[in-house]
């Protein structure tokens, strides 16, 4: 075999790397990628989660459409005694008048109310986020006991 030849084989296979080298850069990766992107996502879904904790629940009731108005108007009481009214999307201005609609507002906006409860806000932030935080520790994991493997 030539000289050339066996030379340019020595350093093909001293830059080929092996198995174990790409498995722990790929765990290592994976592992970032789960504590770096985890971390937002439950952070992010665990304020909106408490800030779903403020809201109160009471009834309003459906009133005769302003000439603005477009869709459902409805008028409620917020636990100081105060009169609100406004408008939700999610009912047509056919509603009956006299119908009970459940609402939830913050107490710090009281004028903005909403027909669906807010016990589920955050809730698919926080488990992405989990999710990838146990993807972020168990490549940690892995990537340690990978020291050890010869």
């Amino acid at each position: 075999m030539p000289r050339a030849a066996v030379a340019a084989t020595r350093h093909y296979d001293r830059g080929m790397p092996d198995a174990l080298s790409v498995t722990s850069s790929v765990i290592e990766l994976f592992g970032w990628f789960g504590f770096v992107v985890g971390t937002p996502f439950v952070l992010a879904g665990a304020a909106l989660r408490s800030r779903a904790r403020r809201y109160e629940e009471t009834v309003a009731v459906v009133i005769p459409a302003p000439a603005y108005a477009r869709v459902a108007t409805a008028r409620w009481m917020d636990s100081w005694g105060d009169l609100h009214e406004t408008q939700f999307e999610e009912y047509a201005i056919e509603t009956p008048v006299e119908t009970e609609l459940t609402v939830h507002y913050d107490p710090r906006r009281p004028s903005r109310a909403r027909t669906d409860a807010p016990h589920e806000d955050g809730r698919a932030l926080t488990m992405v986020g989990r999710v990838l935080l146990s993807v972020g520790a168990v490549c940690a994991l892995a990537s340690v006991a990978l020291l050890f493997v010869d």
